[in-house]
């Protein structure tokens, strides 16, 4: 089976046993849209398929690179920076070709965090339950609960969205 074709957890199983996998690497994408990490033991991983994961909610308190937000409500040493809840999507399943017949998934965080989570904001869009402008305002609004200034004002990310939809 091609790591494109994985469409469910017993898909993703198959694929990880019929390459004799001793591992597999998964991902979550923090605020600044950056891949964040982690090998999971095949045993593990098998597990995250079917009851989820834990991934470290500091990538939801820190910048792309890995400072600290000073304001953050949403995580920080005030709350020790516990594990957020997350899932596996089996059809985000991809080839490393790096790393010889090595498999990477795509996570998403479930609960509080996926509040936050930029990548079930996009799944929103695209299943057109909100529309880009709402997810730009949402984006805010999330770096505003975690005391996090954005780059740019609301008004300008709201025009420099409505230019790129125009490309639609």
């Amino acid at each position: 089976m091609d790591s494109r074709s994985v469409k469910t957890a017993a898909d993703a199983r198959a694929l990880v046993e019929a390459r004799g996998l001793s591992h597999v690497k998964i991902g979550v994408v923090d605020l600044d849209g950056v891949i964040r990490g982690k090998y999971l033991a095949r045993d593990k991983f098998f597990n995250a398929l079917e009851a989820g994961f834990n991934f470290c909610d500091v990538i939801f308190g820190w910048d792309s690179q890995d400072q600290l937000y000073d304001k953050s409500t949403f995580t920080g040493w005030h709350t020790a920076f516990p594990d957020a809840a997350a899932r596996i999507d089996p059809t985000s399943c991809r080839d490393v070709p790096m790393e010889g017949d090595m498999l990477f998934f795509l996570g998403e965080f479930e609960g509080t965090a996926a509040e936050l989570c930029p990548r079930r904001l996009l799944r929103r869009i695209v299943d057109r339950q909100i529309t880009a402008e709402e997810a730009v305002k949402a984006y805010h609004d999330a770096l505003r609960t975690l005391g996090i200034r954005p780059l740019r004002e609301l008004r300008a990310d709201m025009q420099l969205t409505g230019t790129m939809m125009r490309y639609r």
